[in-house]
């Protein structure tokens, strides 16, 4: 199964402590082109602290493969930008798309949904 095919839930990954997407993922999810989200995040760096964007070590990356049945990623020669939920919420800002407008609408919802629970 490829990544496109996906559900956005299934493409969410787990790594130092917190939750990520990979960037095909993020692009997908946004109906745009891997090469039109890194052109955005590139032009404007200033918005993607490491806390939103950063790239894994090698380690991560392989660890990452193996967790989540990433094997059609292999063999592509980079290690490929991860975004955090801040980041997934940054680059929903920047692509212009219904899409976008949807995601960005979506993680502000749920996030206020976490914030309303009780601690337990």
């Amino acid at each position: 199964m490829s990544g496109k095919d996906q559900q956005p839930l299934n493409q969410v990954h787990w790594l130092r402590g917190q939750r990520v997407m990979i960037d095909e993922d993020v692009a997908s999810l946004f109906q745009v082109s891997l090469k039109l989200l890194r052109q955005r995040v590139s032009r404007n760096k200033q918005r993607f602290p490491p806390d939103f964007v950063f790239l894994p070590t090698l380690e991560e990356w392989q660890v990452l493969q193996q967790q989540a049945d990433l094997s059609f990623k292999i063999g592509k020669g980079e290690i490929p930008m991860v975004f955090t939920e801040a980041g997934l919420l940054m680059a929903s800002g920047i692509i212009k798309s219904d899409v976008a407008i949807k995601v960005s609408i979506q993680v502000i919802n749920e996030f206020f949904e976490i914030v309303k629970r009780p601690n337990q």
